[in-house]
């Protein structure tokens, strides 16, 4: 009996996902010389799970459009699913947010290009297409996200008041919803629980937690709100001798950590909350004196190679920690910046624009 669409995505989505525990990501940028959309590896469980759900809705679409063989889903044809997606109505906005489509278009990419139905030079581009909605960097700008964390406290205040501990724990350790309520790898217990929250000697609150792509990262509370957490995570805060000094032993945790949340409202603006964290730890570690260099690595145009593509050479920069940098409304130390980037498990400056654009 023949496969339909959906078990054929299914089953390249699985190959790309073992292709991509194999290697890794940096090998590949090695390989190409740091720069080049990679289609044939899934690099974390995460990613294979919402390649896969996205895949489901583009099968279903296929279905409706009389499209059951990989061979007849053409560039034309996967061009048609996004411009069907750009002009639906959702929850009274017109067409789907710019970073669905863009998901979308990642997903088909990765079925068409990954199989070898398509070439590279065939792949989707959401923005060659006309009308397509653009991220913006600015927070206020944002598709749903007219307002700050605060303003939306206030007028959502029954909603506020039944996941208060969630989303005042995103306010205080800047997390991802996915970081604080776990994904399916480890049997899903890679949520904040009671093996992710440590205290310093001098009192300060740390949270370590799987960001993504399945890289671990270190977050600080901040200080205004350190009271609070202490009080809801009373008896499940462990000194800081205690923490994971391996990745090893962060995996070795996850097997016994019983995370403190499941899945909760997705109406719930989880990023505002996030991004009234970076305003915050910006402000508090801009006190602290910043000293010593950081190298950079940065990538630039230099020319075509002989196929015509763009070639790319890489060069470092040295960063003066001390040195002031703007973002938006905000004048703080290179060194905040570096630091903030890393506790919101950022490797770009650029990045941050969303969440420090508007100074609110």
């Amino acid at each position: 009996m023949p496969k339909n669409l959906r078990h054929i995505f299914r089953s390249e989505l699985i190959k790309q996902r073992k292709n991509g525990i194999k290697t890794s990501r940096q090998q590949i940028k090695k390989a190409h010389n740091g720069k080049i959309a990679d289609y044939r590896h899934i690099f974390s469980d995460n990613s294979y799970k919402k390649h896969w759900a996205r895949a489901q809705k583009f099968a279903d679409f296929c279905r409706e459009n009389n499209i059951k063989k990989m061979e007849d889903i053409t560039p034309n044809f996967a061009q048609k699913y996004l411009l069907y997606e750009r002009d639906q109505h959702v929850n009274g906005y017109q067409g789907y947010s710019a970073s669905t489509i863009g998901s979308d278009a990642l997903m088909i990419n990765h079925i068409m290009i990954g199989s070898g139905h398509w070439k590279t030079n065939q792949k989707l581009q959401k923005s060659k297409l006309p009308g397509m909605p653009k991220r913006s960097t600015l927070l206020a700008k944002q598709r749903q996200k007219p307002m700050n964390s605060r303003e939306w406290i206030n007028t959502h205040p029954h909603t506020y008041a039944q996941y208060k501990n969630q989303i005042d724990t995103i306010r205080a350790f800047g997390l991802r919803r996915r970081e604080l309520t776990g994904g399916t790898s480890q049997n899903g217990r890679d949520g904040l629980g009671d093996r992710s929250i440590y205290q310093a000697k001098d009192g300060r609150l740390f949270a370590i937690v799987q960001g993504k792509g399945g890289k671990i990262r270190w977050t600080e509370c901040r200080q205004d709100l350190q009271k609070e957490m202490k009080q809801i995570y009373h008896g499940k805060i462990r000194p800081i001798s205690e923490r994971p000094k391996s990745k090893a032993e962060f995996r070795h945790n996850l097997k016994n950590n019983q995370p403190f949340y499941r899945s909760f409202d997705h109406n719930v603006p989880t990023h505002i909350h996030r991004a009234n964290y970076a305003q915050h730890m910006i402000k508090q570690l801009n006190q602290h004196q910043f000293n010593g260099t950081r190298q950079k690595t940065i990538y630039y145009r230099n020319g075509l190679k002989a196929n015509g593509k763009t070639r790319y050479s890489k060069k470092e920069k040295t960063i003066n920690l001390h040195q002031n940098y703007r973002i938006g409304a905000y004048q703080a130390q290179y060194g905040a910046y570096y630091q903030l980037s890393k506790y919101m498990g950022h490797n770009r400056l650029d990045v941050l624009q969303s969440y420090l654009g508007e100074g609110r």
